[in-house]
């Protein structure tokens, strides 16, 4: 069976999943969280047309915020 990471967790590929379908699913908002695909920065933008390929490793980065 194939599979992704995502943040160090395998999880099993599916054929034709988007980082913004993929987010969703999750139940994150696009703007609560910051993506790295493979180690490199992946725009909001291009989220939606970025499909997630077996061997891929995602990163789901949350902004710390606070004084």
């Amino acid at each position: 069976m194939s599979e992704f990471k995502l943040n160090h967790q395998s999880q099993p590929w599916r054929e034709a999943l988007s980082v913004a379908a993929l987010l969703a699913e999750q139940g994150r908002a696009p703007d609560a969280v910051a993506t790295a695909l493979n180690g490199v920065f992946l725009p909001r933008a291009r989220r939606a047309a970025t499909l997630i390929q077996p061997g891929d490793e995602l990163t789901l980065i949350q902004p710390i915020t606070g004084g």
